[in-house]
């Protein structure tokens, strides 16, 4: 069980200004997503996009649902045959609360596939990080990772819905990602592995709906409105 009060303070002076530009490199993004409808039609979305940008780069989609550790094994087996490189992972599937239940493989669903899938598809993929030097793994964690006071071993996987706490839960899956990102940062170094990269980050509140699957009306309601204030409409430039 480790104390968390202890955390240094958030930095305040960054901004999405400071990221690089992406544009006109060339990049061959795979969408890797659980919904096929939903992922097609980001695709075709992206690709029209593309479609008048000088040295555009490439997108295609490919099914995989985090919860669900055969799929991850499917996808990274798939992804190995067609593909020879892998410049960058960027772990970012998410579920926020929702009604309790367990995944496919038995664990709680939250951690199932904010955690437990990232840790799987990395470890699967890392051979191919590994040949593709200098690339990196980048683990979206959240500021939420505060709401868990505790990291208790024997609980972290939640398998009593009488100890279920949709928002409690998710901060743990939260602080799983970064402790996941520190201890593969740190075996990564200790190997002597040059040209891997492991970072996690908090993305920013942005206006999604992510928050809408909590099981109580007024949560959900609360969660929504403080996304849709603070939060930031994501914006086709943010990505061209």
């Amino acid at each position: 069980m480790s104390d968390l009060s202890a955390c240094p303070p958030l930095p305040d002076k960054w901004d999405a200004s400071q990221i690089p530009s992406q544009q006109g490199r060339g990049a061959h993004v795979v969408l890797a997503c659980r919904s096929e409808e939903r992922g097609r039609e980001a695709e075709a979305n992206l690709r029209e996009a593309l479609s008048s940008t000088p040295e555009a780069g490439k997108v295609e989609f490919a099914k995989l649902d985090l919860g669900d550790l055969s799929s991850v094994k499917k996808f990274s087996e798939d992804f190995k045959k067609s593909h020879t490189r892998l410049d960058l992972l960027i772990n970012n599937a998410g579920i926020m609360g929702g009604a309790w239940g367990l995944s496919v493989d038995g664990y709680e669903r939250q951690f199932a596939t904010n955690h437990l899938g990232h840790f799987a598809l990395t470890a699967q993929m890392f051979p191919l990080l590994q040949q593709s030097t200098p690339s990196r793994i980048v683990n979206v964690s959240s500021i939420v990772h505060r709401s868990a006071p505790t990291w208790n071993e024997d609980e972290i996987m939640t398998t009593s819905e009488d100890k279920y706490r949709e928002m409690d839960n998710y901060g743990v899956t939260k602080l799983s990602n970064i402790l996941f990102t520190n201890e593969l940062a740190r075996r990564i170094k200790a190997a002597g592995i040059e040209g891997i990269t492991a970072a996690a980050c908090h993305p920013g509140v942005t206006a999604t709906n992510l928050a809408t699957a909590s099981t109580t009306n007024s949560e959900s309601w609360l969660w929504w409105l403080a996304f849709k204030v603070m939060g930031r409409p994501l914006q086709k430039w943010d990505f061209f």
